[in-house]
């Protein structure tokens, strides 16, 4: 049998429609086989990911949080033989943990980690759905035992996820930390919306296996609830309702410099009194807030961690959508056994500088 030795992969990343790739590949990466070896990797993760540049203002139906991946892989045998495969994907810039082992792929529909949405009463839910294999096949919302709507997704396709990709003689694999998922750019991730008095959701994958999602619908009347959307681990935008107080403060870093106020005339030299010689410059402005959710169960330990650890994050206030970095740098896990009610704290700071600096 023919053992492989050196491979070329041309790779494509672009945004915009599947298959309007640019007619030069955006890398291309030759590798030779390594001596007493029969597998070429090739890790593409981190360029894929330069070419992700995230966006989101608000409006769920226009998320910018993926492109997509062309490749075409020419391999050459030490027989001389060669070989060529291709494949399209559409990439996502999400994560695994240590505990998952290497390159896990998810099988998810609805993706979010937690089992339990806490709404504010009056706000839609926008639930981000997998609908490739492995992901969703249809949502059933119910109020009790009443099945309010259900939403059928599209056809079955096949998902290839990828952190690496490694070929052989005979296959291509392709595993993952950032998810690669062929199909097209309507019915891979989409988003929906429940009805307002849904208090359970159902979602079917295409392996029949189902995930269950309760919702509970909070009237906060002391304090004004807020809105964070942030970038979790499956590398799409999820929503976290903060029920409760919120503090806000600012930090301000300045420099300054002397200033001559001696002033000169025919009478004589002086200075006045009411002129400052010390003058304020270069200030850095940073604006904080520190949010609670409220009492929530435990299952939100895992989201106040992909919140901790995600890249973007905004905080919807009023009709605008401004951009957030979570500060707290430590999460104590609590329980409902230890810990009776549980509420989170978050500390963040607003993603620019309050005096604007952009010219």
């Amino acid at each position: 049998m023919a053992t492989i030795s050196n491979a070329t992969l041309y790779l494509w990343i672009y945004s915009g429609t599947l298959g309007s790739k640019p007619a030069d590949p955006s890398y291309v990466l030759y590798k030779e086989v390594k001596t007493g070896s029969d597998v070429i990797t090739f890790e593409i993760a981190e360029l894929v990911k330069d070419y992700i540049d995230i966006n989101f203002t608000g409006d769920y139906s226009n998320i910018t949080e993926s492109v997509w991946v062309e490749y075409t892989m020419d391999k050459v045998f030490d027989d001389t033989s060669t070989n060529t495969t291709s494949d399209k994907f559409i990439a996502i810039n999400g994560y695994g943990y240590f505990k998952d082992g290497v390159n896990p792929e998810f099988e998810k529909g609805a993706l979010l980690s937690n089992s339990k949405i806490y709404n504010y009463s009056g706000e839609n839910i926008y639930l981000p759905i997998y609908t490739g294999n492995k992901g969703a096949y249809k949502a059933d919302y119910y109020n009790g035992t009443t099945l309010l709507r259900t939403d059928t997704f599209g056809a079955s396709i096949s998902p290839v996820t990828a952190d690496l990709t490694t070929f052989t003689a005979d296959n291509a694999v392709l595993t993952a930390d950032m998810t690669l998922t062929s199909g097209t750019s309507s019915n891979v991730i989409i988003r929906v919306i429940p009805p307002s008095t849904t208090d359970k959701i159902i979602v079917t994958r295409h392996d029949n296996n189902t995930e269950t999602i309760l919702v509970e619908t909070i009237e906060e009347c002391k304090y004004t609830p807020y809105k964070v959307s942030f970038l979790n681990k499956y590398g799409v935008v999820q929503d976290l309702w903060f029920f409760k107080r919120r503090n806000e403060s600012v930090n301000i870093n300045k420099g300054q410099y002397l200033q001559n106020t001696i002033q000169e005339s025919i009478s004589g030299v002086s200075y006045s009194l009411n002129k400052a010689s010390k003058i304020p410059t270069d200030f850095k402005v940073t604006k904080n807030l520190k949010l609670n959710t409220g009492f929530i169960n435990e299952n939100h330990n895992e989201i106040i961690q992909e919140l901790m650890l995600t890249e973007s994050a905004w905080i919807h206030e009023g009709s605008n959508v401004f951009p957030i970095v979570p500060t707290t740098s430590s999460l104590d896990y609590k329980t409902q056994l230890n810990d009776k009610l549980i509420n989170f704290t978050v500390d963040f700071e607003y993603a620019y500088n309050e005096i604007n600096l952009i010219k």
